[in-house]
């Protein structure tokens, strides 16, 4: 059975075979090669995410939960430009597939004109309604004005995020993920050095609390701008940006974009749409809960990054394979793919397990009530670390196929309509819970929030393997 498990010869039905198929040690080293950057990618944000957490709890729970209110707001925004980051890595990791350079050129200057457009008008949106978004995700009196500073901020800078991320999603899209760890790992860098200085006042700088946090995101974010600017404006390989040749596009560029953009626009805004719900049911809970949901989150996003790294390189490779018109490759490489990130996810999670009360204690909570949940409810999230793995890279397949109506439907039915219904109950209706005042209430309390959150991912992993095994999403054509 183990062995039979790496037979890639068996992945595919015979008469899907249309040439040799490599070995699982060859698929694997190719799958590394490109995912290795973007894990390193993914890790270095989650633990800048962790970071930025620890230090804002030095100046108190309350601007810690701030923070973590202002997150799914902001996560708006990113959910924008992580539609057309997906178009963009998906239309030219098959243009090169195709081996077709002039168009995979065309579709970058066509993709970074919407990515500054758009994140300019968005940019300007969130100020300008930042308080109004922190009082809709449930801000208490207490959090609600360092949340409007905050959120105020980080969006002024969305600008320089946004290019950064398309320009390395092209990057990405041609299988190149070390201009993106490279631009991120620096600006992370900076990011971390400058919450140490500007947050509790060191170095001689002064202390300016979670302003201090902000200002130290936006110019990391610019730092991460230009490193990724710089690097397509050098490169001289498959894509290569010019300032006079940014309108060198033409209607049939729009063509695909058409195709996939709008779907993906629907989808990332059903999905944050309904995580917005989900964390409005959470932060009902008030303060204190609302700041171990936080502490939860970041800690959780280190389970995250394994599946994204690997979603990033089957999406990349999936694409290139469809477009020399190899199918039977495209499976093989997106099964190895699973199946490497499960492995990896499972270890990622055993250590999640045996460390969890130190990673919680580095947050250093003022309560052991706040401990001890914090530790029980990552007991929950590691639990749904294999479902997550396999259900993200599913959907970074599904995408970079173009099979976009498939994944938005399933984010709808599951992240808008069942997560929220089923935290609602599980956090406020079924069963009991103690309060931290040792007050025995209805409902599971955060326990819910990331039992649903288990049950979601396990939808949308059915779901998405029973389309991958469908094929229906090889056939499709950009």
């Amino acid at each position: 059975m183990i062995v039979s498990l790496f037979n890639t010869k068996k992945y595919c039905k015979e008469d899907e075979i249309q040439g040799e198929i490599p070995s699982f040690l060859k698929i694997s080293k190719d799958i590394f090669a490109i995912v290795w950057a973007s894990m390193i990618e993914s890790l270095l944000v989650a633990l800048v995410t962790l970071f930025d957490g620890i230090q804002v709890a030095e100046i108190g729970n309350v601007a810690n939960a701030a923070v973590t209110i202002c997150r799914q707001p902001y996560f708006i925004l990113i959910s924008i430009a992580q539609s057309l980051n997906v178009t963009l890595s998906s239309i030219i990791a098959r243009r090169k597939g195709q081996k077709d350079q002039k168009n995979a050129n065309s579709t970058m200057n066509l993709g970074l004109c919407i990515s500054f457009f758009s994140s300019l008008v968005l940019s300007l949106i969130f100020i300008v309604f930042s308080k109004k978004f922190c009082e809709l995700m449930g801000a208490k009196e207490d959090v609600l004005p360092l949340a409007t500073i905050y959120l105020k901020i980080i969006s002024a800078g969305f600008i320089f995020n946004g290019l950064a991320m398309a320009m390395n999603a092209c990057q990405k899209g041609v299988g190149n993920t070390k201009i993106s760890m490279i631009s991120n790992v620096v600006a992370n860098i900076v990011n971390v050095f400058l919450n140490y200085c500007l947050i509790s006042g060191r170095l001689g700088f002064k202390a300016y609390g979670i302003i201090g946090a902000a200002l130290a995101t936006i110019i990391g974010q610019f730092v991460c701008f230009l490193i990724a600017l710089i690097a397509l404006i050098l490169q001289k390989e498959y894509i290569h940006f010019s300032i006079k040749k940014i309108f060198n596009f033409n209607l049939s560029t729009f063509k695909p974009f058409l195709k996939i953009l709008p779907v993906l626009l629907v989808e990332q805004l059903l999905m944050r749409f309904g995580f917005i719900i989900f964390a409005r049911i959470v932060n009902g809970l008030g303060t204190i809960d609302t700041y171990i949901q936080g502490v939860c989150n970041d800690i959780n996003s280190l389970l995250f990054t394994l599946s994204d790294g690997f979603s990033i390189a089957a999406a990349a490779i999936i694409g290139h394979k469809l477009g020399e018109k190899r199918i039977d490759l495209a499976i093989v490489y997106s099964k190895v793919s699973m199946i490497l990130s499960v492995s990896c996810g499972i270890l990622l999670c055993i250590f999640m397990v045996i460390f969890r009360k130190n990673l919680v204690g580095l947050y250093k909570p003022d309560s052991l009530y706040k401990f001890n949940t914090a530790c029980n409810a990552l007991l929950i999230a590691a639990s749904a670390c294999v479902f997550q793995n396999i259900q993200w890279v599913n959907t970074g397949i599904l995408r970079s196929a173009g099979d976009s109506k498939f994944t938005a439907t399933t984010s709808l039915l599951s992240v808008v309509i069942i997560r929220p219904l089923i935290s609602y109950l599980f956090i406020y209706v079924l069963f009991y819970h103690y309060d931290s005042d040792n007050v025995l209430l209805k409902g599971l309390g955060i326990y819910g929030a990331w039992i649903a959150q288990l049950i979601d991912q396990l939808i949308r992993m059915t779901c998405n393997l029973l389309r991958f095994h469908s094929r229906k999403w090889a056939k499709i054509k950009l």
